[in-house]
Protein backbone atom coordinates (compact mmCIF):
# COMPACT_ATOMS: atom_id res chain seq x y z
CA UNK A 1 0.00 0.00 0.00
CA UNK A 2 1.20 3.51 -0.87
CA UNK A 3 0.05 6.06 1.12
CA UNK A 4 0.32 9.76 0.15
CA UNK A 5 0.53 12.10 3.66
CA UNK A 6 2.02 15.78 4.98
CA UNK A 7 3.51 16.32 8.07
CA UNK A 8 1.78 18.56 9.59
CA UNK A 9 2.85 20.33 12.55
CA UNK A 10 0.31 22.71 13.70
CA UNK A 11 0.53 24.64 17.03
CA UNK A 12 -2.44 25.45 18.53
CA UNK A 13 -3.09 26.64 22.20
CA UNK A 14 -2.99 26.20 25.99
CA UNK A 15 -2.52 28.90 28.19
CA UNK A 16 0.99 30.89 29.19
CA UNK A 17 2.29 31.34 33.06
CA UNK A 18 3.62 34.17 35.72
CA UNK A 19 5.66 32.48 37.99
CA UNK A 20 5.68 28.87 37.34
CA UNK A 21 5.63 27.37 33.22
CA UNK A 22 6.36 31.47 32.37
CA UNK A 23 9.00 29.51 29.50
CA UNK A 24 6.01 28.57 27.16
CA UNK A 25 2.88 28.51 29.58
CA UNK A 26 0.62 25.89 30.63
CA UNK A 27 -2.48 27.49 29.48
CA UNK A 28 -1.01 29.06 26.79
CA UNK A 29 1.53 27.16 25.40
CA UNK A 30 2.12 25.96 22.02
CA UNK A 31 0.48 21.99 21.42
CA UNK A 32 2.77 19.78 18.77
CA UNK A 33 0.27 17.97 16.03
CA UNK A 34 1.55 15.25 14.42
CA UNK A 35 1.33 13.29 10.92
CA UNK A 36 -2.01 13.37 9.48
CA UNK A 37 -2.62 11.31 6.30
CA UNK A 38 -2.74 13.26 2.22
CA UNK A 39 -6.22 12.95 1.76
CA UNK A 40 -9.15 14.36 1.00
CA UNK A 41 -10.54 12.29 3.79
CA UNK A 42 -12.24 13.48 6.79
CA UNK A 43 -10.65 12.95 10.24
CA UNK A 44 -11.84 12.94 13.06
CA UNK A 45 -9.77 11.18 16.68
CA UNK A 46 -8.65 11.67 19.81
CA UNK A 47 -5.50 13.21 21.45
CA UNK A 48 -3.59 13.34 24.87
CA UNK A 49 -0.75 14.98 25.76
CA UNK A 50 1.27 15.36 29.02
CA UNK A 51 3.47 19.11 29.70
CA UNK A 52 5.64 19.48 33.10
CA UNK A 53 7.08 22.32 34.87
CA UNK A 54 9.49 22.78 37.76
CA UNK A 55 9.52 26.00 39.21
CA UNK A 56 12.74 26.86 41.91
CA UNK A 57 14.10 23.01 41.41
CA UNK A 58 16.78 23.69 44.04
CA UNK A 59 14.73 24.76 47.06
CA UNK A 60 13.60 22.39 49.17
CA UNK A 61 10.98 25.21 50.27
CA UNK A 62 9.75 26.64 47.03
CA UNK A 63 9.88 23.87 44.63
CA UNK A 64 6.84 23.60 42.59
CA UNK A 65 5.34 21.42 40.07
CA UNK A 66 3.09 21.53 38.05
CA UNK A 67 1.37 18.67 35.74
CA UNK A 68 -0.88 19.00 32.73
CA UNK A 69 -2.97 16.68 31.25
CA UNK A 70 -4.42 17.69 28.44
CA UNK A 71 -7.15 15.20 26.30
CA UNK A 72 -8.90 16.73 23.21
CA UNK A 73 -11.74 15.65 20.87
CA UNK A 74 -10.20 16.97 17.11
CA UNK A 75 -11.75 17.11 13.59
CA UNK A 76 -10.29 17.64 10.29
CA UNK A 77 -12.77 18.49 7.50
CA UNK A 78 -12.65 19.81 3.54
CA UNK A 79 -15.88 21.70 3.19
CA UNK A 80 -14.35 22.48 -0.52
CA UNK A 81 -11.43 21.63 -2.32
CA UNK A 82 -8.48 23.31 -1.27
CA UNK A 83 -9.89 24.65 2.41
CA UNK A 84 -9.02 22.50 5.21
CA UNK A 85 -10.80 23.51 8.28
CA UNK A 86 -9.36 22.10 11.79
CA UNK A 87 -11.34 22.43 15.33
CA UNK A 88 -9.83 21.23 18.67
CA UNK A 89 -11.93 20.92 21.76
CA UNK A 90 -10.30 19.50 25.24
CA UNK A 91 -10.35 18.90 28.28
CA UNK A 92 -7.78 19.73 31.55
CA UNK A 93 -7.03 17.94 34.53
CA UNK A 94 -4.26 20.08 36.06
CA UNK A 95 -2.31 19.89 39.30
CA UNK A 96 0.17 21.99 41.15
CA UNK A 97 2.35 20.28 44.05
CA UNK A 98 4.16 22.87 46.52
CA UNK A 99 6.04 21.55 50.07
CA UNK A 100 2.68 22.83 51.51
CA UNK A 101 -0.35 20.95 49.45
CA UNK A 102 -1.20 19.91 46.36
CA UNK A 103 -4.03 21.84 44.18
CA UNK A 104 -6.10 20.42 41.61
CA UNK A 105 -8.38 21.39 38.72
CA UNK A 106 -10.27 19.74 35.85
CA UNK A 107 -12.63 21.37 32.73
CA UNK A 108 -12.99 22.15 29.33
CA UNK A 109 -10.45 24.33 27.87
CA UNK A 110 -9.97 26.77 25.32
CA UNK A 111 -11.21 25.35 21.70
CA UNK A 112 -9.41 26.40 19.13
CA UNK A 113 -10.64 26.54 14.97
CA UNK A 114 -8.22 26.69 12.20
CA UNK A 115 -8.90 27.10 8.15
CA UNK A 116 -6.05 26.75 5.63
CA UNK A 117 -5.97 27.13 2.12
CA UNK A 118 -3.94 25.01 -0.65
CA UNK A 119 -2.10 27.61 -2.07
CA UNK A 120 0.18 24.75 -3.47
CA UNK A 121 -0.87 20.88 -3.53
CA UNK A 122 1.04 18.61 -6.56
CA UNK A 123 -0.99 16.00 -5.03
CA UNK A 124 -4.56 17.39 -5.69
CA UNK A 125 -3.07 18.77 -8.71
CA UNK A 126 -2.13 15.84 -10.61
CA UNK A 127 -2.57 12.06 -10.26
CA UNK A 128 0.68 10.79 -10.80
CA UNK A 129 3.37 11.72 -8.82
CA UNK A 130 6.43 13.96 -10.03
CA UNK A 131 9.83 13.42 -8.21
CA UNK A 132 9.38 16.15 -6.04
CA UNK A 133 6.03 16.70 -4.47
CA UNK A 134 5.12 20.34 -3.01
CA UNK A 135 1.86 21.35 -0.34
CA UNK A 136 2.09 24.92 0.73
CA UNK A 137 -0.75 25.83 2.82
CA UNK A 138 -1.66 29.26 4.87
CA UNK A 139 -4.40 30.51 7.00
CA UNK A 140 -4.95 31.01 10.86
CA UNK A 141 -7.99 30.54 13.44
CA UNK A 142 -9.02 31.58 16.14
CA UNK A 143 -8.87 30.14 19.79
CA UNK A 144 -12.14 30.69 21.91
CA UNK A 145 -12.45 31.46 25.70
CA UNK A 146 -14.53 28.63 26.56
CA UNK A 147 -12.32 27.67 29.49
CA UNK A 148 -12.64 29.36 32.73
CA UNK A 149 -10.10 31.45 34.24
CA UNK A 150 -10.08 32.96 37.37
CA UNK A 151 -7.63 34.42 38.99
CA UNK A 152 -6.92 36.09 42.33
CA UNK A 153 -3.16 36.54 43.48
CA UNK A 154 -4.95 37.12 47.25
CA UNK A 155 -6.77 34.11 47.16
CA UNK A 156 -5.00 31.76 48.99
CA UNK A 157 -7.51 28.49 48.32
CA UNK A 158 -6.77 29.18 44.59
CA UNK A 159 -3.29 29.04 42.85
CA UNK A 160 -1.83 32.86 42.57
CA UNK A 161 -0.60 31.83 39.00
CA UNK A 162 -2.45 33.11 36.04
CA UNK A 163 -1.34 30.14 33.87
CA UNK A 164 -2.87 27.38 36.03
CA UNK A 165 -5.89 28.24 34.14
CA UNK A 166 -8.57 25.91 32.50
CA UNK A 167 -8.38 28.71 29.60
CA UNK A 168 -6.73 32.52 29.01
CA UNK A 169 -10.01 33.84 29.26
CA UNK A 170 -9.54 35.89 25.86
CA UNK A 171 -10.31 35.43 22.32
CA UNK A 172 -6.58 35.21 20.46
CA UNK A 173 -6.09 34.86 17.13
CA UNK A 174 -3.55 32.58 14.68
CA UNK A 175 -1.71 32.71 11.38
CA UNK A 176 0.04 30.40 10.11
CA UNK A 177 1.81 28.60 6.90
CA UNK A 178 2.75 25.13 6.58
CA UNK A 179 5.50 23.84 4.03
CA UNK A 180 6.22 20.36 3.03
CA UNK A 181 8.17 18.54 0.38
CA UNK A 182 8.41 14.99 -0.61
CA UNK A 183 10.62 12.69 -2.65
CA UNK A 184 9.88 8.76 -2.89
CA UNK A 185 9.39 7.65 1.16
CA UNK A 186 11.18 10.94 2.38
CA UNK A 187 10.01 14.19 3.65
CA UNK A 188 10.57 17.19 5.21
CA UNK A 189 8.25 19.38 6.51
CA UNK A 190 8.32 23.25 7.92
CA UNK A 191 5.52 25.13 9.93
CA UNK A 192 5.69 28.70 11.52
CA UNK A 193 2.67 30.43 13.69
CA UNK A 194 2.15 33.42 15.41
CA UNK A 195 -0.46 33.56 17.76
CA UNK A 196 -1.85 37.23 18.94
CA UNK A 197 -3.37 37.53 22.28
CA UNK A 198 -6.15 40.04 23.39
CA UNK A 199 -6.84 41.25 26.93
CA UNK A 200 -9.55 39.55 29.24
CA UNK A 201 -12.09 40.34 31.42
CA UNK A 202 -10.19 40.64 34.30
CA UNK A 203 -6.63 43.09 32.96
CA UNK A 204 -4.93 40.30 31.96
CA UNK A 205 -3.24 39.55 28.50
CA UNK A 206 -0.92 36.92 27.65
CA UNK A 207 2.36 37.69 25.60
CA UNK A 208 2.08 36.93 21.94
CA UNK A 209 3.65 33.83 20.88
CA UNK A 210 5.43 32.46 17.87
CA UNK A 211 5.70 29.07 17.15
CA UNK A 212 7.93 26.82 14.47
CA UNK A 213 8.68 22.98 13.21
CA UNK A 214 11.34 21.62 11.51
CA UNK A 215 10.75 17.60 10.73
CA UNK A 216 12.36 14.83 8.70
CA UNK A 217 10.69 11.81 8.16
CA UNK A 218 10.53 8.27 6.20
CA UNK A 219 7.59 5.84 5.77
CA UNK A 220 7.81 2.15 5.62
CA UNK A 221 5.03 0.23 4.28
CA UNK A 222 4.37 -2.98 6.41
CA UNK A 223 1.58 -4.91 4.41
CA UNK A 224 -1.27 -2.67 4.48
CA UNK A 225 0.14 -0.09 7.28
CA UNK A 226 2.66 2.23 6.60
CA UNK A 227 5.03 3.06 9.17
CA UNK A 228 6.75 6.98 9.69
CA UNK A 229 9.12 7.49 12.13
CA UNK A 230 10.09 11.44 12.26
CA UNK A 231 12.90 13.54 14.20
CA UNK A 232 13.32 17.42 14.45
CA UNK A 233 12.89 20.55 15.96
CA UNK A 234 10.31 22.64 17.76
CA UNK A 235 10.23 26.14 18.73
CA UNK A 236 8.47 28.40 20.80
CA UNK A 237 9.03 32.17 21.77
CA UNK A 238 6.58 34.19 23.94
CA UNK A 239 6.53 38.01 24.80
CA UNK A 240 5.74 39.48 28.31
CA UNK A 241 2.84 39.27 29.29
CA UNK A 242 0.99 41.83 30.79
CA UNK A 243 -1.72 42.82 33.79
CA UNK A 244 -4.04 46.19 33.80
CA UNK A 245 -1.28 47.24 31.49
CA UNK A 246 1.75 47.24 33.38
CA UNK A 247 4.10 44.66 31.72
CA UNK A 248 5.03 41.88 34.05
CA UNK A 249 8.87 41.39 33.60
CA UNK A 250 8.62 37.83 35.08
CA UNK A 251 6.71 36.42 31.91
CA UNK A 252 7.97 35.26 28.95
CA UNK A 253 10.68 33.45 27.25
CA UNK A 254 12.26 30.95 24.96
CA UNK A 255 12.46 27.33 24.23
CA UNK A 256 13.90 25.02 21.72
CA UNK A 257 13.01 21.01 22.08
CA UNK A 258 14.25 17.82 20.21
CA UNK A 259 11.37 16.22 18.49
CA UNK A 260 11.25 12.41 17.84
CA UNK A 261 7.74 10.14 17.17
CA UNK A 262 6.58 7.13 15.07
CA UNK A 263 3.49 7.50 13.41
CA UNK A 264 1.09 4.29 12.03
CA UNK A 265 -1.23 5.06 8.84
CA UNK A 266 -4.13 2.36 7.09
CA UNK A 267 -6.88 3.59 4.86
CA UNK A 268 -8.94 4.10 7.82
CA UNK A 269 -6.97 4.86 10.73
CA UNK A 270 -3.83 6.47 12.15
CA UNK A 271 -2.27 5.94 15.02
CA UNK A 272 0.67 8.58 16.62
CA UNK A 273 2.95 8.66 19.53
CA UNK A 274 5.45 12.04 19.36
CA UNK A 275 7.96 13.17 22.64
CA UNK A 276 10.02 16.14 23.03
CA UNK A 277 12.80 16.97 25.23
CA UNK A 278 13.93 20.55 26.06
CA UNK A 279 18.06 21.21 24.36
CA UNK A 280 17.39 25.38 25.32
CA UNK A 281 15.25 26.99 27.34
CA UNK A 282 15.21 30.38 29.02
CA UNK A 283 12.08 32.04 31.09
CA UNK A 284 12.09 35.94 31.76
CA UNK A 285 11.98 34.79 35.62
CA UNK A 286 14.82 32.59 35.08
CA UNK A 287 13.42 29.83 38.11
CA UNK A 288 11.51 27.67 35.22
CA UNK A 289 12.38 24.47 33.85
CA UNK A 290 10.13 23.23 31.32
CA UNK A 291 10.38 18.73 30.89
CA UNK A 292 9.78 16.37 28.62
CA UNK A 293 6.52 16.41 26.87
CA UNK A 294 4.24 13.23 25.42
CA UNK A 295 1.13 13.36 22.72
CA UNK A 296 -0.71 10.15 21.76
CA UNK A 297 -2.76 10.75 19.12
CA UNK A 298 -5.76 8.36 17.50
CA UNK A 299 -7.81 9.30 14.34
CA UNK A 300 -10.13 7.89 12.23
CA UNK A 301 -10.48 8.57 8.54
CA UNK A 302 -14.03 9.14 6.73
Amino acid sequence: MKLKYKFLIATFLSAHITMACDICGCANSGSYFGLMPQSHKSVVGLRYQRLHFVTHPDSKVLRTEEHFNVGEVYARLFPIKRVQVMTFVPYRIDKQVTSADVKKQNGLGDITVLANYNILNTFMDKEASSKFNHTLMVGGGVKLPTGNFKFDENNTLEVANANFQLGTGSTDFIVNAFYTINKDQWGLSTNISRKFNTVNSQGYRFGDQVFGTIELYRSFNIGTVSLTPSLGVYGEHADHGKQHGQVLDITGGRMLNATAGVTFFTNKWTLGINAQKPVAQKSASGHVIAKERVLVQLGFLF
